[in-house]
């Protein structure tokens, strides 16, 4: 019977061919991840006799998923049926939408290699995106979910 011998240093000579594949993976999972990522809405007031509190949420861009903070609420939008009256009454503020801003903050670094092991990582850089991946509805768990679609196609 024949014995192989390993050389000592095997692993960590091939992490830097691991290193690219490992980018290859995160690439993939980061355009599913744009594919799932919800669309920002941005909170706009439409005159100067906006109420205080919908003046300080003017701008404010947030997932879709993710409700906006305007006064002491949390609003889907302006007129938001189940939002309090004194946030909503009489409003005349409006949204805008964009399909692709949360998406567009997605990206990948460079595979690092530690050690015998190969790392990269997909982050997406947007206000509140923790709470769009970890929320309830549409566009939540995008990330994770684009991680479990790539690692499924591979086992």
């Amino acid at each position: 019977m024949a014995e192989l011998e390993l050389p000592p240093d095997l692993a960590v000579r091939l992490a830097p061919l691991v290193a690219r594949h490992v980018e290859r993976l995160a690439e993939e999972v980061a355009a599913d991840a744009r594919r799932r990522a919800p669309a920002a809405k941005t909170w706009h007031i439409e005159d100067g006799g906006a109420r205080p509190s919908h003046r300080e949420a003017d701008g404010q861009t947030v997932p879709g998923p993710v409700p906006f903070r305007v006064g002491g609420a949390l609003l889907s939008g302006p007129r938001d049926p189940d939002g309090p009256v004194e946030e909503t009454a009489g409003c005349r503020c409006s949204v805008t939408v964009d399909p692709n801003a949360v998406g567009a903050a997605i990206t990948v670094t460079k595979a690092a290699i530690l050690g015998t092991r190969a790392q990269a990582e997909v982050i997406c850089d947007f206000p509140h995106a923790a709470e769009a991946e970890f929320g309830q509805g549409e566009g939540s768990h995008f990330m994770s979910g684009a991680a479990a679609q790539v690692a499924d196609r591979y086992r």
